[in-house]
């Protein structure tokens, strides 16, 4: 991702929210910010967003169900998946659904950075 581009970041965590919000907006990223994949597809349909950074587990929609149902509609539009819970899922399932990345939180936020830009 070019610097300046918008990132929805999906996370029902508070503090992570907060920190990929306060490291991105350091990067030079503009950042928006929604509570579980339902709330961030309502978000998706008012406005325009580059990319999303989607926690795995999340209340009222998940991230698996939240990516199916935007590749569904925009196959291109890129999805890096964090989760804390991986070992409650197949890899093969993650990347089924068509993220772009998967990172395991926690995330050394270098790490995060780097697979941003390379989006």
């Amino acid at each position: 991702m070019k610097i300046g581009s918008h990132i929805l970041v999906v996370d029902d965590n508070d503090s992570f929210r907060d920190l990929l919000r306060d490291v991105l907006t350091e990067r030079g990223f503009k950042i928006s910010e929604a509570v579980n994949g339902e709330d961030a597809l309502q978000m998706m349909e008012k406005g325009f967003f580059d990319m999303a950074i989607v926690d795995l587990e999340m209340p009222r929609l998940n991230g698996l169900e939240f990516t199916k149902r935007v590749k569904s509609r925009s196959p291109r539009f890129p999805i890096v998946m964090v989760t804390a819970y991986a070992s409650f899922y197949q890899p093969s399932e993650i990347l089924a659904a068509g993220v772009d990345a998967f990172l395991q939180k926690p995330i050394p936020m270098d790490k995060l950075v780097r697979v941003v830009e390379q989006i």
